[in-house]
């Protein structure tokens, strides 16, 4: 578990890997201080997007020390982004690697006993997947299989290797708003000036996570984020079954810090000092926008639109009826319709004035005039292009109109 997870969530799933800069992360964990044994964590880990693609890669590499046993760990990610539509993100992620475990023998009280000499040790496939939704809005939320590959009873294999991809789960949201940057007036000794303000990310961000676990001892817990100023925010949460937790955190340039803090620790409250985490981020090179292919649009001045005198059907439009009549067939993209020609004119000006191909049909059955901006004989295109006008523009009310003609 980590309590600036939120700064590196790279560490909990996979689909994280693919961030506008590239990060370089340590991380420090130290729980139950004064506590013989206790476990301590270090993981160093690298993530970035490839050059504005839509792939992400990443490097991780960790250890656990927990009484005589030592677990060392490294794996490679690779995430891949689906844009949904133009507010909304799917990412996609997956790492795969290996660890090995040691007994550390010269802690033991008795380094002669058979236990420790028969204890499984090295070489272990590791593996885990997640996928994260990202959205405009500042809302994420994510879900992860931290462990592919895990320890399965076997009377003949104590230490047989197998796939429990659900055995442990991890579930994730968080808010996060980023504020635009933006042009200000500034008054100074009676001379006012226009200034670009810096962006950032909003003053509050909320995060909350929850693990299950198929052995039990499923656990939830909260973090808010209070983000003082661009370079200095303080973190409180709470985590079931442990309790409250204290975090402070600077970025100076691209340099970040964060220390967090657990006092009294359950199950150990009174035999330790709390603990302890520290992370170190050092950001590298310049902002990395994951890039939305641009949608082609062929209801654009410029686009050729052939006339004639169509004799007008509207339905609905099936895919497999229409590769039967494609030759009989054509296919009108229309924005709205009229029952006066001239507000169906005045309409088509408009859309003229916003570059699009305003056009108008009349169709006798209903003397309704259609407003369309792209004709086609394919039915794919003009689906197509219903869709992008929907997605990408403020025309959206686009339907597609079957012609039969004469």
């Amino acid at each position: 578990m980590y309590n600036s997870f939120y700064l590196n969530p790279y560490l909990y799933n996979p689909a994280e890997a693919a961030t506008d800069y590239a990060y370089v992360f340590a991380n420090y964990r130290k729980q139950w201080l004064n506590l013989e044994g206790a476990p301590t964590v270090a993981t160093l880990n690298y993530n970035t997007l490839i050059d504005n693609s839509r792939a992400g890669i990443g490097l991780k590499l960790s250890s656990y020390s927990r009484g005589l046993l030592n677990t060392s760990e490294a794996v490679v990610t690779y995430a891949h982004g689906v844009v949904l539509n133009p507010e909304n993100i799917l990412y996609f992620g997956i790492s795969g690697g290996g660890s090995s475990s040691m007994i550390d023998i010269n802690k033991a009280s008795d380094p002669n006993d058979p236990a420790l000499a028969n204890y499984p040790s090295g070489f272990r496939p590791s593996a885990n997947f997640g996928i994260r939704l990202a959205s405009q809005s500042g809302i994420t939320l994510g879900a992860a299989l931290p462990q592919l590959f895990g320890s399965v009873y076997s009377l003949e294999q104590p230490s047989k290797t197998g796939l429990v991809p659900f055995d442990n789960m991890i579930f994730t949201f968080s808010f996060k708003r980023k504020l635009e940057s933006r042009i200000v007036t500034r008054s100074s000794r009676g001379v006012s000036t226009r200034k670009k303000s810096a962006g950032g990310n909003a003053p509050l961000e909320l995060y909350a996570l929850y693990r299950y676990a198929a052995a039990g001892n499923n656990q939830f817990e909260a973090v808010a984020k209070f983000n003082l100023s661009s370079n200095f925010w303080l973190g409180a949460g709470y985590r079931q079954q442990y309790g409250l937790i204290g975090s402070v955190g600077v970025q100076v340039d691209r340099f970040i810090f964060a220390y967090s803090y657990e006092p009294g620790t359950q199950p150990v409250n009174g035999f330790s000092a709390g603990s302890h985490e520290v992370q170190l981020g050092l950001r590298i090179g310049g902002e990395k926008k994951f890039k939305i292919k641009a949608p082609v649009f062929r209801s654009t001045l410029g686009t050729e639109v052939v006339r004639h005198n169509p004799r007008y059907h509207e339905k609905t439009v099936d895919d497999e009826e229409a590769l039967r009549d494609e030759d009989k067939k054509r296919y009108y993209v229309y924005v709205k319709t009229f029952t006066e020609f001239d507000k169906a004119e005045d309409f088509k000006k408009k859309l003229i004035a916003q570059k699009y191909n305003g056009q108008i049909y009349f169709y006798p059955k209903n003397k309704q005039y259609y407003v369309y901006t792209f004709e086609t004989t394919k039915i794919s295109e003009a689906n197509e292009e219903m869709k992008n006008l929907k997605s990408y523009t403020k025309l959206k009310e686009a339907k597609v109109l079957t012609v039969i003609d004469k």
